[in-house]
């Protein structure tokens, strides 16, 4: 909204990554918040912690009017992406608006995601799926359900989620598919209903088409 550019961090990766990773963007800004503050003490960056931002803040109806004024074409950088530098150097990507919003509207287009459906978000910031699940479920007005940090690694939590939450679409990679596979056999757990669409990046997973029922639709 206000122009600039986004560039996920993953707090969890070692400081010399995170340090090549902001050299490499000319960042001026971070977000953080109480638990990743430490990681940044080093950088000569302006630091705005948005706990304090989001505790203290009182914004008006005016506020929200008037929040940017800002002009962006669909051929400005709307985020960057990093691979994973397990060769080297790692690299960047480059996203622009008119590739995210393309996106999404083809998920849309072909019913992969709507409105009406409530989505879970795994992905972690390292993967620009990320973006889709969160920024793409809240343009298209469909339902986001956030897990607790870490909560991905948790299968039983993540599976009692998808049952209550009503989860009606899920993004995945076919390695986590099969924890969850050998997960539901080994405790005898009960089967994913609510599921509408499979979303899978990677090799096909025939054997989760069979298990659920659903439509499953490969990257």
């Amino acid at each position: 909204m206000i122009g600039g550019i986004y560039c996920p961090l993953l707090s969890s990766d070692p400081q010399h990554r995170l340090n090549t990773l902001i050299k490499q963007t000319n960042s001026r800004v971070i977000l953080t918040h109480w638990l990743t503050m430490s990681k940044f003490y080093n950088n000569n960056i302006l630091l705005i912690d948005i706990d304090s931002i989001l505790c203290n803040s009182i914004i008006s109806n005016v506020d929200i009017d008037s929040l940017s004024n800002i002009t962006i074409t669909c051929e400005d950088i709307a985020y960057f992406i990093f691979t994973s530098g397990s060769t080297g150097i790692p690299k960047t990507t480059q996203i622009r608006h008119r590739n995210f919003l393309e996106c999404i509207q083809s998920l849309y287009y072909i019913d992969l995601l709507n409105h009406k459906d409530t989505i879970i978000q795994m992905a972690q910031c390292s993967y620009d799926v990320h973006v889709q699940e969160i920024l793409g479920t809240l343009m298209i007005g469909a339902s986001l359900t956030m897990l607790h940090p870490q909560g991905n690694l948790d299968i039983d939590y993540v599976l009692r989620t998808l049952h209550e939450k009503q989860i009606s679409y899920l993004q995945s990679v076919p390695a986590y598919l099969n924890n969850i596979d050998e997960f539901l056999l080994k405790y005898n757990k009960s089967k994913i209903f609510t599921l509408r669409n499979l979303d899978i990046g990677g090799k096909k997973f025939i054997k989760f088409a069979e298990i659920f029922n659903i439509k499953i639709y490969y990257r």
